[in-house]
This record gives structure tokens, C-alpha cells and sequence, in this order.
């Protein structure tokens, strides 16, 4: 199990700083997502390590090797990394069997191993040994990708990358191949850098989640941590559903729209608190309407999303998103009171837009 250092790298395109003295530590066996939106330059990041491009500044290291620094370039090919692309990139001319043994090494294709190890690759991406002789267009979106990844397996990397590898299938086939592909690499053994903008694709795959912004990683660290615990707005907002809402913080509890509330840290004074949707649940409001610590709202909107359903209520002028089981059947227009499960994250008041800007 190989592990890969990325240190202090740096990239520019026409003048154009791309990447900005990113260091990132791949460890061995296990799965790493960078996330980010388009431009961000996760794409960069990864053209990089795969000796697609050189850099500028900084370096690459796989198991203590520099592969790729301002003094020393290791050509892609001899690099021992699998790459899977978006579309698979497989050749449409070839059978599967062709495609898969295209990336065993020449002087074994031609011999009876390697037969076996294409029927011990093609079990491993989980098809049957009859999809041999079918050629990519015979196959679905996801058998394609599985093919991909057993042609890059074919080399026995020892990094694999995978460039937003699910984003071309839909809903359905992109949960079960990213499933597959995530135990096929478990069980290999190999360490694996994915890139994606997808946020619950790379909260769901991977071990470890790096969030890229400007070039630059504004949070690495589990995919629990990056969602429940996120460093300031910008990453809170990228990763998912976000609840924002004025406060006052004493005693690490905030005292804001939804009531006191415990929060995480130390902050203390004027703050912005931050809440997940699904922290959030609402019950009918009190026909008295005697008082308690929450305020009623009238629910302005709801969204069906099968298993949940997203509400908006309007609570004092404010709306606020809310994310529970579907089962609960809160109506359109019905007054409720909305109570909070967990603790809220708090940022500085100041920080109004998006977290720190990039430079």
C-alpha cells in the first residue's frame, strides 16, 4: 500500500495561478476525494500528480520516489498509476477482453495468463466472464466503467485516479457502480484519488475529503468532520444544505431565532451560526398559542424527495430549511415549531459572504 505526498504545489495557465501551494498525504490503501466546482482546480491537481503536466513549483512523491518536482520528471507510463476518466475511454473497436488485456504488460497479452488474469480482473469489477467477447457499445454506462477500472487494475497500480469517473450515469447506476468500484478497490488494496464536484459522491466514497477552493483546500479531513464540522461558510455551504442564522454566543450556547441553542467551540459575542437542515424538526405548533422558547412559523413550501421531504418555514419573517422523514406529513400552511437536534457550528459575525476570500 503505497502512500502519496503532494507538497507546496503550484500551477499557473497563461499567466493564470490554477493551483496555489497545495500539499495533500494520500494514505496508502485508502480512498481520498477532492471536491470542488468547475475551475476550482481539482482537474489540475490530479493531471499533476499523474504526470499529465508539470508544475510549476513543488512536488510529487510516491512511496519516498519524487516523481515530479522543478529538477525531476517521471513520464506518466512509468509512474505505476491507473487513471479512469469520465467516459471510461474505452476502445469501441475492441472487445472487453481487448480493452481489459490493453493495459496488461505487452509481452503477457498474448500468452494464456493473460486470458486468466482478464477473467480474474473481469470477476473482480463483479461481471461475468461472458462479457469477454461483448464490445463497450453491448454495455451499459456502468459495465463500461467497471471495464475502465479493470483495464486500469490490469496494471497493478499502485495509486488509482479517478476524474469524476460517475458523473455521465444516472442517479441509480451511479449509487451501485460507485459502491462496486469502492469495494473493488478496498479489497485491492490500492490507494485512490478521486475528483469530483459531486458532494455525496465524494462524502459516500471516500475516507478522507479534501474541499478546493481558488486552487487552494479550504478543509481536509473525514467526511463527517468536513460536514458537521466545517472551517468557516464557504466549505458549510459547498457540502450541503445550510441553516444561517444570526446569534449571540455566551457560555457556548447561542441565543438566535430558533432559541438557545448549544454550540461547538469556544466563540463567544456576536456570531453567525450554522445548522444542517436535518438538525431540524418540526412539530405542530401550540393552539393556545402559549408561549415557549421557540416562535411558531408557517410552513411556506415543501419539496417530496421520497424517504424526506424539505419544508420552508417562515418564522418571523425568516425561512428556514428543513430536512425530515417524509412519513411525518407536515402540511403546506400548517403553523409548527421547529425544534433543534445537535449543536450549531458558529463563524464570526464579520464573515459575511463566503469564508475567507482567495487571494
Amino acid at each position: 500500500m503505497s502512500e502519496i505526498v503532494v507538497t507546496d504545489l503550484a500551477k499557473s495557465f497563461a499567466g493564470q495561478p490554477v493551483l496555489r501551494g497545495v500539499d495533500l498525504q494520500l494514505a496508502g490503501g485508502r480512498r481520498t476525494a477532492v471536491i470542488g466546482a468547475s475551475g476550482s482546480g481539482k482537474t489540475t491537481l490530479l493531471r499533476l500528480i499523474a504526470g499529465f503536466e508539470t508544475p510549476d513549483a513543488g512536488s510529487v512523491t510516491i512511496d519516498g520516489e519524487t516523481v515530479s518536482s522543478n529538477r525531476t520528471f517521471v513520464p506518466p507510463h512509468r509512474r505505476q498509476i491507473g487513471y479512469v476518466a469520465q467516459d471510461g475511454a474505452l476502445f469501441p473497436h475492441l472487445s472487453v477482453e481487448q480493452n481489459i488485456a490493453y493495459g496488461l504488460p505487452a509481452a503477457q497479452r498474448r500468452r494464456r495468463a493473460g486470458a486468466d488474469r482478464v477473467r480474474a480482473l473481469l470477476d473482480m469489477v463483479a461481471l461475468p466472464a461472458d462479457f469477454a467477447r461483448r464490445r463497450p457499445h453491448e454495455l451499459s454506462g456502468g459495465q463500461q466503467q467497471r471495464v475502465a477500472l479493470a483495464r486500469a487494475l490490469a496494471r497493478q497500480p499502485v495509486l488509482m485516479l479517478l476524474d469524476e469517473p460517475f458523473s455521465a450515469l444516472d442517479a441509480g447506476l451511479r449509487a451501485a457502480t460507485r459502491a462496486a468500484v469502492a469495494t473493488t478497490l478496498a479489497e485491492a488494496g490500492v490507494t485512490t484519488l478521486l475528483v469530483t464536484h459531486d458532494q455525496e459522491e465524494a462524502l459516500s466514497f471516500a475516507d478522507r475529503i479534501a474541499v478546493m477552493r481558488a486552487g487552494r483546500f479550504t478543509q481536509v479531513g473525514t467526511p463527517q468532520q468536513v460536514y458537521a464540522q466545517p472551517v468557516d461558510r464557504f466549505t458549510a455551504a459547498f457540502l450541503g444544505d445550510c441553516v444561517l442564522l444570526p446569534a449571540t454566543i455566551d457560555g457556548g450556547v447561542a441565543d438566535c431565532l430558533l432559541g438557545r441553542i448549544p454550540v461547538a467551540g469556544n466563540a463567544s459575542g456576536a456570531a453567525t451560526v450554522m445548522l444542517r437542515p436535518e438538525q431540524l424538526v418540526t412539530r405542530a405548533a401550540h393552539p393556545d398559542g402559549t408561549a415557549v422558547a421557540h416562535p411558531d412559523g408557517t410552513v411556506v413550501a415543501t419539496e417530496f424527495l421520497g424517504a424526506e421531504m424539505k419544508l420552508t418555514v417562515d418564522l418571523a419573517g425568516t425561512p428556514v430549511a428543513v430536512r425530515q422523514a417524509s412519513v411525518i406529513g407536515t402540511a403546506l400552511h400548517s403553523r409548527v415549531r421547529i425544534d433543534v437536534q445537535g449543536s450549531a457550528i458558529a463563524f464570526p459575525a464579520d464573515l459575511a459572504g463566503n469564508g475567507h476570500p482567495p487571494p
